[in-house]
């Protein structure tokens, strides 16, 4: 019985100039697993940098080539996954709903059912659970980013950590181009999240995302104007109040 041997694969001169100009254009932001492997087929000797690398594309084998090829379309997969969701929060903040998080939902629709059998006025009480849903959130976003893991009752900043873009994070990334970059990277290298926090306080994620709670409870309460004075009314206006003590 005769047994094949598997077919090699081989990169033509085109296929390694694509590739090395592909390179040469991700130098600066190529994740550690990529710059390790470069390292790797370094011919440096020890004569360079620790941040330099250099490479004779024409001097590794086909095998090493199509390894690097694989790890660089594995990582602009990954960048432009990471891009379209950064850009899906982007729009979802300027959306004029706000957060669209499933927790508030139940406080529009039984706000909304409430006002149907109250005979107030249906479109400004939805304004009302609608915003103070989008507050209520909020705050939960920045006490993610303030208080302890105790306190919290799970790890600190644990949705950053899993790549939840959350109120102070995309206010953040309006001034900090390198936050998204390393949201973008998951992460990947030792004490990234530590800085990814650390630029969300610096940026004044944290600070933007408790004016933009309290400008939605703002509204949230103006919406109550449809009301008559009365203990029902001082109740709900003190939802909104309790949910922003949450973070003074």
């Amino acid at each position: 019985m005769v047994k094949l041997e598997p077919i090699k694969q081989i990169m033509t001169d085109w296929e390694k100039h694509n590739l090395s100009t592909e390179l040469e254009s991700l130098l600066g932001e190529l994740p550690e697993n990529i710059v390790d492997f470069l390292k790797e087929q370094s011919f440096s000797d020890g004569q360079m940098g620790e941040d330099e690398i250099e490479i004779d594309i024409n001097t590794l084998s086909h095998e090493t080539l199509y390894k690097l090829h694989k790890l660089l379309d594995n990582y602009l997969l990954k960048k432009q996954k990471n891009q379209a969701k950064a850009e899906s929060y982007d729009i979802e903040l300027l959306n004029e709903s706000g957060f669209s998080n499933s927790s508030m939902q139940p406080c529009k629709v039984s706000t909304k059912g409430a006002t149907i059998f109250s005979g107030a006025d249906c479109s400004q009480m939805y304004e009302y659970g609608k915003n103070l849903g989008i507050s209520f959130q909020v705050v939960d976003d920045i006490l993610d980013f303030t208080q302890s893991a105790e306190q919290l009752g799970k790890p600190a900043s644990s949705d950053l950590a899993k790549g939840n873009l959350t109120a102070p994070v995309i206010f953040a990334l309006e001034k900090e181009p390198k936050l998204r970059d390393i949201i973008e990277f998951e992460f990947c290298e030792t004490g990234s999240l530590d800085e990814a926090i650390e630029l969300v306080k610096q940026c004044g994620g944290i600070q933007r995302a408790q004016e933009f709670a309290k400008e939605k409870a703002d509204i949230a309460i103006k919406s109550l104007q449809c009301l008559p004075q009365s203990d029902f009314r001082l109740g709900l206006e003190d939802m909104v109040m309790f949910n922003l003590e949450r973070i003074d």
